[in-house]
């Protein structure tokens, strides 16, 4: 028998995940919680994760979690796992920020730029559901003024505000 120790999460939406103290602790704060909690709560509520986003967290924390995986096997399963919709690939990314998981953040981030990298401006609004509620002249002001962001990428003014800090966050 296993001396491993098993930690049980409830999401917000009822659906509860066992998983080997090893594998979570991937998550600052998931390790901070585990030390943190007292010996007689088995659950850790996930209040702002869904189950089905979970499901996918656990998949990238038990293969990043595995002995033996090469690079290249590394590479491959994030090709595989980035293969999402958008609507999923935003919840696993603020599921990433909640558990301050940096490396599983900063491969969605690169995903999200991949995606929209060399694309027009107007595919980059219909490829995220930005509707342009911006005039002409007003659009023309923006790009003078944010010239810089321009010239490397282009991405503002089409994110969401928390999309927008992130990349910006991480890219400059």
């Amino acid at each position: 028998m296993s001396s491993e120790k098993l930690i049980t999460f409830k999401t917000s939406d009822g659906e509860e995940f066992k998983l080997n103290e090893a594998v979570v602790v991937r998550s600052e704060v998931i390790k901070n919680l585990v030390q943190d909690a007292d010996s007689t709560s088995n659950v850790i509520p996930l209040s702002n994760v869904d189950g089905k986003t979970m499901t996918k967290v656990i998949q990238y924390w038990k293969k990043y979690s595995e002995e033996g995986v090469t690079k290249y096997q590394l590479k491959s399963f994030d090709q595989d796992f980035l293969k999402m919709s958008q609507s999923e690939l935003v919840g696993v990314l603020l599921a990433a920020n909640f558990f301050d998981d940096k490396q599983l953040k900063e491969e969605i981030i690169q995903e999200f730029a991949d995606r929209i990298k060399a694309k027009p401006i107007e595919e980059i609004r219909e490829v995220f559901g930005i509707v342009n509620d911006y005039t002409p002249e007003e659009e023309e002001e923006l790009c003078r003024e944010n010239a810089c962001l321009l010239n490397d990428f282009i991405i503002f003014p089409l994110f969401p505000s928390y999309i927008l800090f992130l990349l910006l966050f991480y890219f400059c």
